[in-house]
């Protein structure tokens, strides 16, 4: 029986799903991922993921490519770029750096898609096929900042002022909040925050006094939770 990946008498749903979950892997619509979400340190000559089909009966097409700034990006490339997942099986991308970055003080943010197409049966021509393009942040991460990463999140800073708090990273790291709660009320999906970047939450409150956080690490993982002592800028003159 012959497979087909393409048909025009299909309809073919696109699905993107953005990860920020605490899971050591991801697994949606058959394959599974070794990761959500990936960082490139200067010194490694590649980094690899794997893709895992435990379907015994589906095959997978797979497509992979690396954006920056919503444009596909020729600082690195993906081997293999376009491959079949056969049931039941597993393989390995491997992403290489092919262009000089010289972002020596900061992080630079990419993003890499993985697209999986199932097979298509002749006798299923009427069954409705899924597309599904998932995308994973993959930081570049200069030398120089590889013994701060794990406590850059403990870095960052807040201030409140005419109902507005603003987070502040001094550091050189995209921090990613997993949590964060003001005056114990919890910020629901609070964001990221840039290198040396800002980050403000709109919040009316008769006075803000703490702040609680947490970031997710380089693996996807919560980090442990941290406070701060807020005080109204008003209050400090």
């Amino acid at each position: 029986m012959r497979e087909r990946f393409s048909s025009l008498s299909l309809i073919i749903m696109k699905i993107t799903v953005t990860f920020l979950l605490l899971l050591p892997f991801l697994s949606y619509a058959g394959i599974i991922i070794n990761g959500t979400r990936f960082v490139y340190p200067e010194n490694d000559r590649e980094i690899s993921l794997s893709i895992e089909n435990p379907e015994e009966q589906t095959t997978y097409l797979i497509q992979s490519w690396v954006e920056k700034d919503n444009q596909r990006s020729n600082d690195f490339i993906i081997t293999p770029p376009l491959f079949k997942l056969k049931p039941a099986s597993l393989n390995k991308l491997r992403v290489i750096k092919v262009a000089p970055l010289n972002q020596t003080d900061q992080e630079t943010l990419y993003w890499l898609h993985i697209k999986s197409l199932p097979a298509i049966h002749e006798n299923t021509e009427n069954n409705l096929h899924i597309v599904v393009k998932s995308s994973f942040k993959l930081f570049y991460r200069p030398e120089s900042l590889n013994s701060s990463a794990e406590s850059a999140f403990k870095e960052v800073t807040f201030s409140y002022n005419n109902q507005k708090v603003t987070a502040t990273n001094p550091t050189g790291h995209y921090i990613t909040l997993r949590e964060l709660y003001l005056n114990g009320k919890e910020i629901a999906e609070p964001g990221m925050i840039a290198p040396f970047g800002q980050l403000s939450w709109k919040i009316v409150l008769p006075q803000l006094n703490s702040v609680s956080w947490s970031a997710l690490n380089d693996y996807g993982g919560k980090t442990q939770l941290i406070s701060q002592q807020l005080f109204n800028d008003d209050e400090k003159k």
